[in-house]
């Protein structure tokens, strides 16, 4: 049995968010993830950047700093998002294109600040404006983050590799959960719980109200909303890959790939893919292939999903390479699979459309408490897809951290209480590193009255 302040769980960027803020305070922190060190998405789904976005003072820029301290760890970066490889539908004739010349498209390193990155509507960066992302190396990543947290090392105990399996609750808390690794299980006790783990496996299992899929206009009177469905935006298996000591070099297909059927796939959604190319400070490049499979196929898919995931990026990898000019690389990393959304909180307040457009949440009965602020475009891939950018930043209220049921669980994640439109947003990663710090001083004032 622990006994500690708050317990969070999930360690990527809300909760990393979350317990600096907590044990920075002086709070006493148990963190739990099922990966074997910080980071989520961003590191072990090849996550490894910041889109251009604006985002309130904190965590984000002390991870800046550390990164900058490695030669090879990070760069500002001018990008075209959404690089079509494939087709001149975009203006651009690919089959001209030069990847021997220029590997990573139309992204450019730039000698710009971090400050050049801290914007995408149309307000700050103006109409024609580039955008530009952070790009750093993952490997760099966890180390930034210890560092970071080494001061108030003695206030954060660690569960990595632990997987949460059932919580205790009484009236309306949570009084305790269980988890466990291969070897052993633990129960945790605290005040207040935090759920950062994307898919809200706390607030689900404990019985708070959630939804997954699309709302329908007449559930928020969202303006691009339409009927509801089981769409969800698309998973991407983000791959790395480096140059080869050949430049004629191509990867051969595992052979256990074809006895995956991918027939449909390959001949069209592949070829369709609309890629998001970025070089790593060290010349490898990272590739974003949006998207490969739809949200609603990797569920679908269940276990299955990852093997079908990892054959798809085998196949079109060996596409870029024998068809479109990729010779001379080789596949370094497939991460995990990159998931942009899955269940949702319905919280006390539901982000919306709106409240995006808007620059501010519209329910005059908030309580006026912001813990994040974005401005990303409404960005989903696949099915139902669309990207449609802003005008001005808007707000993200302690509300949509809050359930309904339980007055101490508070959700820090891509699975907060955002409609399917709100949450491709407002899902971005430096945005849940705001937003988990927001929720972090939050709870931290319920400790000094």
């Amino acid at each position: 049995m622990i006994k500690t302040q708050v317990c969070i769980i999930g360690a990527g960027p809300g909760g990393i968010g979350c317990a600096y803020r907590l044990i920075k305070n002086g709070i006493r922190v148990a963190i739990i993830d099922k990966n074997p060190d910080f980071g989520g998405t961003m590191v072990f789904s090849g996550v490894d950047g910041w889109e251009p976005g604006v985002s309130l003072n904190g965590i984000h820029t002390l991870i800046k700093d550390e990164l900058e301290k490695e030669p090879l760890a990070c760069h500002v970066t001018e990008v075209v998002p959404n690089i079509n490889l494939f087709t001149p539908s975009v203006g651009r004739d690919w089959s001209q294109h030069s990847f021997k010349e220029r590997p990573w498209g139309f992204c450019m390193p730039m000698g710009d600040n971090y400050k050049a990155t801290l914007g995408r509507c149309t307000s700050i960066r103006g109409e024609n404006g580039a955008m530009k992302r952070f790009q750093f190396d993952c490997d760099y990543f966890c180390k930034a983050i210890r560092n970071i947290f080494k001061p108030f090392s003695n206030h954060l105990t660690t569960f990595f590799g632990y997987q949460y399996k059932s919580c205790k609750t009484e009236n309306d808390k949570i009084i305790s959960i269980t988890i466990s690794n291969d070897r052993t299980s633990e129960e945790i006790f605290a005040d207040y719980f935090v759920d950062a783990s994307g898919d809200i496996v706390l607030a689900r299992d404990a019985g708070c109200a959630f939804s997954i899929g699309t709302e329908g206009h007449n559930d928020y009177d969202e303006p691009s909303a339409d009927i509801p469905s089981d769409t969800v935006n698309g998973v991407t298996y983000v791959f790395r890959i480096t140059k080869a000591d050949n430049t004629s070099h191509i990867d051969p297909l595992p052979a256990w790939v074809n006895d995956i059927n991918l027939d449909k796939w390959r001949n069209t959604e592949m070829r369709r893919c609309v890629s998001f190319t970025v070089q790593y400070p060290n010349g490898d490049i990272n590739f974003n292939m949006l998207p490969t499979m739809q949200g609603n196929e990797y569920f679908k898919y269940g276990k299955d999903a990852d093997k079908i995931g990892k054959a798809r990026v085998y196949t079109y990898w060996h596409y870029l390479q024998t068809e479109k000019n990729m010779s001379g690389y080789t596949l370094k990393r497939i991460f995990n699979a990159g998931i942009r959304e899955s269940y949702r909180l319905k919280g006390k307040y539901v982000l919306r459309e709106q409240d995006l457009r808007a620059g501010a949440p519209t329910d005059k009965t908030l309580s006026g408490r912001i813990i994040a602020i974005a401005d990303h475009a409404m960005d989903i891939h696949g099915k139902g897809g669309m990207c449609k950018e802003l005008t001005y930043p808007y707000q993200i209220p302690i509300e949509c951290a809050m359930t309904n049921e339980f007055s101490n669980l508070f959700v820090s994640c891509r699975g907060a209480s955002f409609t399917h439109i709100a949450a491709s947003s407002a899902r971005l990663n430096r945005t849940m590193l705001s937003m988990g710090e927001g929720v972090g001083e939050y709870i931290s004032e319920f400790f000094s009255t």
